[in-house]
């Protein structure tokens, strides 16, 4: 008999000295890597957390944060880690209040909002499915609020202007009044002192009343005293296709909604060290991507928003 065949069990064995001089080797690899990549975040202006005094002025200040009534605050530098995260939890409330909403329009403008209502007034005729650009929009709440007229401005496709409004509507089960669940203003203010660009964007709800945890604001500095932000389009909004055409390419080429007019949305990225400069990409004139050619790659804050969600 073998005496082999007896035995039940395999015999056990160590590692050898080779396998644990590899095994000691890659774990110290691992280590130092992790290491080396610990202090590169640690040191990386991602994660700068200056701050410091910005000069707003009494005007702009009051505007942006009804309850402050002083002409300079206290602003994170970019690139702000700590602003990012703010950031995220605005586009997550920005999200959710699209769950909610019936429409969503969006207006640009070159000067201050005061018009932020929580609701707006129609007559008893009123069809929404008619209010189908943000132009239609605008007339609708120009006739209820005057003022807007003034503040903003007309636009096909592409908003020209600097700054924008977001108006998140949601049903009100009136026949005679549209119910304004939340508005977002993206602002990019050129300012002195210091020189560079205030940028912010802040949820309103209640009828002007400044929701402070689902808003963010960042402060970029330049060397030079403060220019013409060059940070647009802020909104581009595409139109059914099936409108007849004009024989105005910056309107026919956004004509290319199955139905659904849509629009396209950038927010300021507080990660980035600046605005970034513009892409100098270039496309054919009846292309849609000539609408905003210089967004490319310059925020991770973009956004595909149905105008009418609820259909």
């Amino acid at each position: 008999m073998n005496p082999r065949s007896s035995r039940t069990n395999s015999p056990r064995r160590g590692f050898t000295l080779v396998e644990l001089v590899v095994a000691g080797a890659i774990a110290t690899a691992v280590i130092t890597v992790a290491v080396i990549a610990f202090r590169t975040l640690s040191m990386s202006p991602r994660t700068n957390t200056a701050q410091g005094d910005v000069t707003l002025g009494t005007t702009a200040l009051h505007n942006f944060y009804p309850n402050d009534s002083g002409a300079v605050l206290t602003a994170p530098y970019a690139p702000s880690f700590a602003t990012f995260l703010l950031a995220n939890q605005t586009r997550d409330a920005f999200c959710e209040d699209l769950r909610y909403a019936n429409a969503v329009f969006c207006l640009g403008r070159n000067e201050l909002n005061t018009v932020r209502p929580g609701t707006i007034s129609v007559g008893s005729a009123f069809q929404g499915r008619v209010v189908a650009t943000p132009n239609d929009f605008l007339t609708v709440l120009s006739a209820a609020y005057p003022d807007a007229a003034t503040i903003f401005q007309t636009y096909r496709g592409a908003s020209t202007a600097t700054n924008g409004t977001i108006f998140i509507l949601s049903p009100s089960g009136s026949a005679d009044t549209l119910f304004v669940r939340a508005i977002y203003e993206i602002d990019l203010l050129p300012v002195t002192s210091p020189p560079g660009i205030y940028a912010s964007v802040r949820r309103y709800v209640n009828g002007g009343e400044w929701d402070s945890g689902y808003s963010y604001s960042v402060f970029y500095p330049t060397s030079t005293a403060a220019g013409t932000v060059a940070f647009n389009p802020l909104f581009v909004a595409f139109e059914r296709a099936a409108r007849a055409t004009e024989g105005d390419a910056t309107v026919d080429r956004v004509k290319v909604a199955a139905g659904r007019p849509f629009y396209f949305i950038w927010w300021p990225d507080p990660s980035q060290p600046s605005l970034k400069a513009a892409s100098s990409d270039t496309f054919a004139a009846s292309e849609p991507r000539a609408s905003y050619p210089s967004m490319s790659g310059r925020t991770s804050f973009f956004f595909v928003v149905p105008m009418m969600p609820a259909l």
